[in-house]
């Protein structure tokens, strides 16, 4: 008995830090969202999370108000979660930072901003729920008139040991660049779909996501589509009644086509990642969490362009090594990323010199900042 209450309390690490941050989420291994860690993030995934995990006030700190793109250049953003009867609802500023921002913002067009998402969660016989996101916005300042607008869904369900969720992008404009207020990129209907499944300690998960859009710059049109899917299984092992270890391999293929007037190109990135990862709780304020990941045996890309040969390669260099922290005081939690960036004395990591890359830099802690108070 004792033996399964121990098993029980370390996997239930997984969910100590429930309302937690992108900072958590990437220590361990992870993107934006995890397919089987239990985390508030996931209520972008499948809204129905929220059931789970509410009253709580969170903020994710930075200052890149256009892309989240590293730990040296979070983006702002944050929201509140509170529960009234039998009804989860939430708000949240500043999450939509998806690849078409990242295209509007690189093809100087208005990128989307100041983005709202409104959550709704609840149980009629299983856990339901539905994120509706919003933007906006229009820049005078100069000669040419740019405006941006974007609306997104997301639906979600939780029963028993399986979820599944649908998100949407349902609509995505911007109309202006720095040339001409003809110019403009429409999105396609975004898709975003996937189901998992428990057993024990085990997930199954698989995900399929295609996105893309439309630009006419001077009459011309160019296209871009993005189709990706992964298909995984993750387990997570009670070490101790305070830690956990968790591996997690995923299948994933990603294929991006660009087409213009005058050639098609295709590029498919073929991978096998594997992830090992820890979460344990040093004490009572303080949970230490680390991961590592690579590609293995499949990790091969391929790109084919209109009247040129097909080239084959792999991509190199991706093993990836992540590290974080909680410090828990009470109801109020701060989440990091343990940073390892050179000292610039001493030179940086895009001059090739930097001689202090991979040592524990004391004076920048934590690179990726989050903070949850809990009510």
């Amino acid at each position: 008995m004792k033996k399964h209450l121990a098993v029980a309390t370390g996997l239930a690490l997984l969910s100590s830090s429930a309302f937690a941050t992108k900072a958590r989420l990437q220590a361990l291994g992870q993107g934006d969202t995890s397919k089987f860690i239990n985390d508030s993030r996931n209520v972008f995934l499948n809204p129905a999370s929220l059931n789970q995990m509410t009253n709580y006030v969170v903020t994710e700190w930075g200052t890149n108000q256009t892309a989240d793109e590293s730990n040296t250049a979070p983006g702002a953003e944050g929201g509140f979660f509170n529960k009234s009867g039998s009804l989860n609802y939430g708000l949240y500023f500043g999450s939509e930072r998806d690849a078409f921002n990242s295209d509007l913002n690189t093809n100087n067009f208005l990128a989307e901003d100041n983005n709202i998402d409104l959550f709704f969660a609840g149980n009629m016989g299983f856990d339901w729920g539905a994120r509706l996101s919003y933007n906006s916005s229009e820049d005078k300042s100069g000669s040419i008139n740019k405006e941006s607008d974007g609306m997104g869904l997301g639906l979600g369900i939780q029963h028993g040991k399986i979820g599944a969720y649908a998100n949407l992008k349902l609509s995505g404009e911007a109309k202006g660049d720095n040339s001409s207020a003809d110019n403009k990129v429409e999105a396609d209907l975004g898709l975003n779909v996937g189901v998992s499944y428990k057993h024990k300690d085990s997930t199954f998960y698989v995900d399929y996501d295609k996105s893309g859009w439309e630009k006419t710059i001077s009459g011309v049109t160019d296209e871009k589509t993005v189709t990706s899917y992964t298909v995984g299984w993750a387990k997570s092992y009670a070490m101790t009644e305070t830690a956990m270890v968790f591996v997690d391999v995923n299948y994933n293929s990603m294929e991006t086509e660009t087409v213009s007037t005058s050639s098609t190109t295709t590029t498919t990135n073929t991978n096998l990642p594997v992830t090992i990862g820890f979460e344990t709780e040093a004490n009572s304020w303080l949970t230490l969490r680390a991961s590592i990941s690579q590609n293995v045996v499949i990790n091969d890309t391929e790109t084919e362009t209109t009247g040129s040969a097909k080239t084959e390669g792999f991509n190199a260099n991706n093993t990836k090594v992540n590290a974080g922290a909680t410090m828990t005081f009470g109801k109020f939690m701060v989440d990091g990323v343990i940073g390892t960036t050179p000292d610039e004395r001493n030179g940086s990591s895009t001059s090739g010199n930097g001689t202090n890359e991979g040592v524990l830099s004391t004076d920048n802690l934590m690179t990726r900042v989050g903070v949850t108070y809990n009510f």
